[in-house]
């Protein structure tokens, strides 16, 4: 038999010894996480195991404490930890365009930045003036004095010579470029030869004194060449000399000042790259000591030291919490410039470290759905965490035009890697992803609700009691206390339960505080406590109002009085996200001849999910148990949920159908004044549904706007009894008398408080008794299978 529950049965009170104090201030506020033991031990495994691919997935709704349990678990390993190295982009004097890694001791990456800065600076403003000074140039002479003679000797000799055998020595302009040229002396003028050739032609020369200047010429022209050869000689070496000068005077100096960086480093790993460093600089003098500059006008650009993660002021290992997964913020990027004819260039110096490598040697934590949304990052980081290297790519469109892009050296990773998402996703990850098992090996699962016991209650009001002190909230009192304890628990769903997600319980708590001091409270009793969820359901409610107006308007046709056969009212939830509400809805059946049994209008008009077209499959499994043990199911039964545009899914409303279709066949009219939830299986048990509490205090609303009648109420499963923690003002009528709630465990129970007739049992015929619901069907059925055989016969 059904069974109406007491109003001290509708609603969970927190037992006041489970209020450990009168006061939060009186409460030692909570340092650590509560009701998350499974999740918090999993994490602290994967914090610390270092073996390959134990990176860790969090997963939890948000407002568990995911992202405050990682930070309390992180800091501490971080600050045992040493500060990684600091990582340094150099240039490479072998392969430009590859720039080298240069990893230093934490700290030591900007000693060697700062102390080649000021070192180029001093080159850049002393070099040229170096090579310019009188004192310099007086070395240079000594040194190249005796090339010098000796190339004036050359010269001064081969011109006598020239001019011995009547000719002379003179520049000529061709082009851009002079060069030397023998040409005769004809009258004391120099004549070029293929004048006086063609004044012979015309027998205005003498033909034999043309040809022996035209011998003469020939082999005055193989010694210029031979003495341009060796003044050529000369002139490199004085070249040669002038570097080494340069060189010689250079080196020791800069030589030096590299030795006193590399001691201030104090890393072994500098001084290979300051060798090099050296040769090169030493090799490009006359270009550094150029006022006219060099590459892009900066001829010292090379040296200079590019420091992308500096670990200097890290006090352990780092901890980097991404919140903006890009490719460019995870992996970092090379930004360009524009040259000459718009092309796009860069160089070691425009590298940029992502937030993993300076997350290196650290914690790393992203959020999983951004990571995935992100076009290309998923793949790149798949990669980075299986071969454990970073490589640093430009902005794809960067290079697109000119084609240059740097490529700098990898960088070995050593990072653990929290991944913040739910379950769903971790689990299509997991089916889906095989290289995702590889790398995320360890499991985070926080709960959105925990145990709700004395010791439980404790640690949960002593987590609102940090809340409070560290927003300088006002206290809650002893009623207060034991109010946010019992929305906690309405919030699970479950009285042996309480909610863990406490960003939404904080949320009441920090309205609350709000209407106390408004009300000018110095604390926040249960009053404020109930205020601010009235407030809240209030602003989130217009949806749940308008439905409500048009029942009340009979434009949604659902009936609070009187009786219908083949009718009854079943109850929804609409769960917007942020408010979860219950509406009632007409269920109805129509029972005709036929062999297609349970027609689902809402599966043909394709408006069903598949868990609701399965709670009608398994009905049906329920009629023909009852009803077809000796003769088929000879019927066509339509159910719909009228009025409903939307789609329905869900089996909650499954025993309704089977009400709907009990009281078609047996003529049996439903009491409209009650609403019915619960799903049923093949063998008539009622089962526990989802949303019970707002589905009863949906039908209430309806009934109390129209008026409340005494006799209205709500049928639900006896198993969802222990969920109830429904609304005062449900609880003070179904006190008052003027509501009622029923719960039913089967059936048979069901059926007789709908219809106020006696289910029926089987007698020892096996025949139900003729008067009951059961009784009426089978007769119905026994009926219309009579039927269907006289019509199909020939």
């Amino acid at each position: 038999m059904a069974r109406e529950l007491a109003a001290s049965e509708l609603r969970w009170h927190c037992p006041a010894e489970w209020i450990p104090a009168a006061s939060t201030s009186e409460i030692e506020p909570s340092r650590g996480i509560i009701g998350q033991e499974r999740a918090v031990r999993a994490l602290e495994f994967g914090l610390s195991v270092e073996s390959l691919g134990f990176n860790v997935f969090v997963t939890g709704l948000t407002g568990t404490g995911r992202m405050t349990a990682i930070e309390l678990h992180i800091r501490p390993l971080a600050a045992g930890g040493e500060a990684p190295d600091d990582l340094c982009y150099v240039y490479n004097f072998a392969r430009p365009e590859r720039p080298r890694l240069l990893r230093l001791a934490a700290g030591r990456g900007t000693v060697l930045r700062d102390g080649l800065e000021k070192l180029l600076k001093e080159m850049a403003q002393n070099l040229p003036g170096l090579f310019e000074g009188e004192e310099f140039q007086q070395r240079l002479e000594v040194a190249v004095e005796d090339l010098k003679t000796r190339q004036q000797e050359l010269i001064h000799g081969f011109e006598s010579k020239v001019k011995q055998a009547g000719f002379t020595l003179v520049q000529v302009q061709v082009g851009s470029v002079t060069r030397p040229e023998i040409l005769p002396l004809v009258e004391e003028r120099p004549v070029p030869l293929e004048k006086v050739q063609s004044l012979a032609e015309e027998g205005k020369f003498d033909r034999d004194r043309l040809a022996k200047l035209e011998e003469q010429h020939g082999r005055l022209s193989e010694e210029l060449q031979r003495v341009f050869h060796e003044v050529m000689t000369l002139r490199e070496a004085m070249i040669g000399r002038a570097e080494q000068l340069r060189r010689a005077t250079v080196e020791p100096l800069l030589g030096k000042a590299l030795d006193d960086i590399a001691a201030a480093v104090a890393d072994e790993r500098v001084k290979p790259y300051l060798a090099e460093l050296l040769a090169d600089a030493l090799d490009r003098l006359e270009t550094l000591a150029a006022k006219d500059g060099g590459e892009d006008g900066d001829p010292l650009l090379r040296y200079r030291v590019n420091v992308v993660v500096d670990n200097g002021a890290s006090k352990g290992r780092p901890v980097v919490i991404e919140t903006d997964p890009t490719a460019g913020n995870l992996f970092g990027t090379i930004e360009g410039r524009v040259g000459q004819n718009w092309q796009s260039t860069s160089d070691h110096t425009r590298i940029r470290a992502g937030s993993l490598l300076r997350a290196n040697g650290g914690f790393l934590a992203i959020n999983a759905f951004d990571a995935i949304a992100e076009p290309g990052v998923w793949p790149a980081l798949k990669r980075a965490l299986r071969y454990r290297r970073v490589v640093i790519r430009p902005r794809e469109l960067l290079f697109a035009i000119s084609g240059q892009a740097l490529q700098p050296e990898p960088v070995e990773l050593d990072v653990k890697v929290l991944m913040i998402g739910d379950r769903a996703l971790y689990d299509m990850l997991h089916e889906l992803d095989e290289e995702f098992r590889k790398i995320f090996k360890v499991l985070a699962d926080f709960d959105s609700e925990m145990p709700s016991g004395r010791e439980q209650v404790a640690d949960f009001l002593a987590l609102m009691a940090k809340i409070v002190r560290d927003e300088k909230l006002p206290q809650l009192g002893r009623a207060g206390m034991a109010a946010l304890v019992e929305e906690g628990v309405r919030l699970a769903r479950n009285r042996g339960r309480i909610s863990a997600r406490f960003s939404d319980v904080a949320d009441v708590l920090r309205e609350a505080a709000f209407i106390a001091r408004r009300e000018r409270r110095k604390s926040i009793g249960a009053e404020q406590i109930a205020a601010a969820v009235r407030a809240r359901r209030d602003r989130h409610s217009l949806p749940e109002e308008k439905l409500t107006s048009f029942m009340l308007d009979d434009v949604l046709v659902v009936d609070t009085a009187g009786a219908a056969v083949g009718q009854v009212n079943g109850l929804a939830v609409y769960d917007l996200g942020y408010h979860a509400f219950g509406i009632p809805g007409r269920v109805t059946a129509q029972v005709a001849l036929g062999r297609e049994g349970v027609v689902n209008i809402e599966r043909e008009a394709r408006m069903s999910g598949s868990t609701h077209d399965k709670g009608v499959l398994i009905l049906s499994g329920y009629l023909r148990g009852t009803f077809a043990r000796e003769m088929p199911l000879s019927m066509s039964a339509s159910i719909a949920f009228e009025q409903s545009y939307s789609g329905v899914d869900g089996d909650s409303a499954s025993s309704t159908e089977v009400y709907a279709i009990l009281s078609a066949l047996a003529g049996a009219p439903i009491r409209q004044e009650l609403a019915v939830t619960g799903s049923v299986d093949q063998h008539g048990r009622i089962q526990a549904i989802g949303g019970v509490n707002e589905k009863i205090e949906g039908f209430f609303t309806l009934c109390a706007k129209r008026g409340l009648t005494g006799s209205q109420g709500v049928m639900i499963p006896d198993s969802n009894v222990a969920d109830l923690q429904l609304d005062p003002e449900v609880v003070d009528a179904v006190a008052a008398g003027r509501f009622h709630i029923h719960a039913v465990a089967r059936i048979e129970e069901g059926i007789e408080l709908l219809t106020g007739v006696p289910a029926g049992e089987r007698g020892a015929d096996g025949a139900y008794p003729a008067a009951s619901v059961f009784g009426r069907c089978a007769a119905r059925l026994a009926a219309m299978a009579e039927q269907l055989r006289r019509y199909r016969e020939p």
